[in-house]
C-alpha cells in the first residue's frame, strides 16, 4: 500500500512540476522522451495542464499536438500487425495487404487476424455469447466512398468523426473488424453493443486473442472519432496484453512509449 500511495504522489508531482522537468538537462526522464519533442512537450502541457507528463510525452511522440490531417506521415511498415495508422499516420498510396483471407461472406482480413479472431468467436460461443462481423477489410476507394458520402450528407466535420479518411483507415490494413451482437443494423450506434454481455466479455478478454477496442469513449479528443464499440484493432498478444496489464485504454499512448522508436 506504501508503495502505491508512494507512486501516486510521485505522478503528481511529476505532472504538477512537468515545465520544469523537461528544462532541466539532469533529470532522469522516461526512456520515450524524445529530445527533439522537449519544445512541443512544453506547448502540449501548457494547453493540457491537467495531463499526467508520460500521457504528454507518448502523445506528442504519435504527434497528437500537430491536430488531425496536419503534417501527415506515411508509414514506413504498413504490414506491421503494431502499424500506426490514424489521423495523422497515412498509409502508402495504393497499399493493398496481400495475405487477406476470407472470414465468411465478403469479408476479408489478413491470415493472422483471421485465425484469432475464430479461435476468440469459438470460445465465445462456447459460453453462450454470439458475435458477428459487419465490416472488415476496406479498400482505398471503398474508405474514400464512404467519408465522401458522409461528409455531402452531414458536413465534413461529421464525416470525420464517424469515419476515416481514405488512406488513413485501419479497415484498409485487414487488421480491423467491426463486431456487433446482431447483424442487419443500419446505424452502429444505435445497436448499442457496449451494453451487451458480448461487450464486457470482449474488453475483459480479447487481449487474450490480440484484439483492442480501438476507439474508446474517454480518449476521443486524442483519437477523433465518436466512440465505436465495435472497432476492434488486432495488435498481437502480446501487446494487446501488455496493454491491458499496464492499464493502456489507448492504442496511440501505447504506440508512443514503446514503438515510436
Amino acid at each position: 500500500m506504501k508503495r502505491v500511495l508512494a507512486s501516486i504522489s510521485m505522478i503528481l508531482a511529476l505532472t504538477f512540476f512537468f515545465p520544469l522537468l523537461i528544462s532541466a538537462s539532469d533529470v532522469a526522464l522516461p526512456w520515450f522522451f524524445l529530445e527533439t519533442n522537449r519544445t512541443r512537450y512544453t506547448a502540449y502541457q501548457a494547453g493540457n495542464p491537467g495531463l499526467p507528463f508520460e500521457k504528454v510525452l507518448a502523445f506528442v511522440n504519435v504527434r497528437v499536438d500537430k491536430g488531425f490531417y496536419n503534417d501527415i506521415v506515411t508509414v514506413d511498415d504498413p504490414d506491421s500487425i503494431s502499424v500506426l495508422v490514424n489521423k495523422n499516420f497515412a498509409l502508402p498510396q495504393g497499399y493493398v495487404p496481400s495475405d487477406l483471407v476470407s472470414v465468411g461472406g465478403n469479408h476479408r482480413l489478413r491470415a493472422e487476424v483471421a485465425e484469432q479472431l475464430e479461435k476468440m468467436r469459438a470460445e465465445m460461443n462456447s459460453l453462450g455469447f454470439r458475435i458477428f462481423v459487419v465490416s472488415t477489410y476496406r479498400t482505398h476507394q471503398s474508405q474514400a466512398n464512404r467519408h465522401s458520402n458522409a461528409a455531402r450528407s452531414f458536413g465534413i466535420e461529421s464525416a470525420d468523426r464517424q469515419y476515416a479518411r481514405a488512406g488513413h483507415s485501419e479497415h484498409q490494413t485487414g487488421l480491423a473488424v467491426d463486431l456487433l451482437q446482431r447483424t442487419n443494423v443500419r446505424n452502429m450506434s444505435q445497436a448499442r453493443f457496449q451494453d451487451t454481455a458480448e461487450f464486457a466479455w470482449l474488453t475483459e478478454n480479447a487481449h487474450r486473442y490480440g484484439f483492442i477496442l480501438r476507439y474508446p469513449n474517454e480518449y476521443r479528443d486524442i483519437h477523433g472519432f465518436i466512440f465505436e464499440p465495435w472497432h476492434w484493432r488486432y495488435v498481437g498478444v502480446d501487446i494487446a496484453t501488455a496493454m491491458y496489464d499496464e492499464g493502456i485504454a489507448l492504442f496511440e499512448e501505447y504506440y508512443g512509449k514503446h514503438l515510436v522508436f
